[in-house]
């Protein structure tokens, strides 16, 4: 009798066993036969998101960009070579030069004045004049200069950065060489053809032009690294003689570096 409780008794907890969970588990035959609905994720702000693009409250403003040279030391040096004469006309020539103490890729800079000095849109067109690259003496001296040297040589009566002809000297800005203008964005080759052209115009002896035909190209005698509107254009001289009469008229043209487009 006693064998037999015994031998019940165990039985019994052995099916307790069996049917007994701790709280919180799931037994695999109680798993339920469908899965839960996944949740969306909550997307995460990433850093790397672009700001907004800047709105330039002038057309004169330096575009935003690389950095460039501040200052230099105010001499310069000749890139050297003696190139071939290009066009018909009278000879003018010109030698390339960069400051002292600016950082640039010299060989660069001075390719791209002679490529532009070169192109028959340029001031060679119509047989009006040729030009030669040379080492030494020459009638226009190409100069790229830091910030500080071009604004110290091209005044600050217009408070922005410019590059200007100063004699049978021409001083382009590094900080326009870099950034342009933002009339040109974001076609920064176009801005240095058009820099180029301009101010060497000066030196070949022409003066400041409006735009003249609203919609068509700008005069590359305009002056364009303020503004391709003549309106905008007497607003940030502000008075400040210019060398021709740029009147209001609301005529606003299309960026043109060429003096023969």
């Amino acid at each position: 009798m006693k064998v037999h409780l015994a031998l019940a008794a165990v039985g019994l907890t052995a099916v307790l066993l069996t049917t007994a969970q701790p709280a919180g588990e799931t037994s695999p035959a109680a798993a339920p036969t469908t899965r839960p609905s996944p949740v969306s994720p909550v997307p995460v702000p990433s850093s790397s998101v672009a700001p907004p693009p800047r709105v330039y409250a002038s057309s004169s403003d330096l575009p935003d960009g690389p950095e460039f040279s501040l200052a230099g030391a105010g001499t310069f040096h000749v890139v050297p070579v003696n190139g071939p004469v290009v066009g018909t006309g009278p000879l003018r020539t010109y030698a390339v030069e960069v400051e002292d103490g600016i950082t640039v890729d010299e060989q660069a800079f001075a390719a791209f004045v002679d490529a532009t000095l070169a192109d028959p849109r340029g001031w060679t067109a119509r047989g009006a004049r040729s030009v030669q690259r040379v080492s030494g003496a020459a009638s226009v001296r190409v100069r790229l200069t830091s910030q500080q040297t071009a604004r110290n040589v091209c005044g600050f009566e217009i408070p922005v950065d410019v590059s200007c002809r100063d004699g049978n000297f021409v001083f382009l800005s590094a900080a326009r060489w870099v950034r342009g203008a933002v009339a040109f964005l974001p076609d920064l080759n176009s801005y240095r053809t058009y820099v180029v052209n301009h101010e060497v115009g000066h030196a070949f002896g022409q003066g400041h032009q409006p735009c003249g035909v609203a919609g068509g190209p700008a005069p590359v005698m305009m002056q364009q690294t303020f503004s391709v509107a003549n309106d905008e254009i007497v607003r940030i001289t502000g008075g400040v003689p210019q060398g021709a009469v740029i009147p209001r008229d609301g005529k606003v043209c299309t960026p043109n570096g060429w003096p023969y487009p």
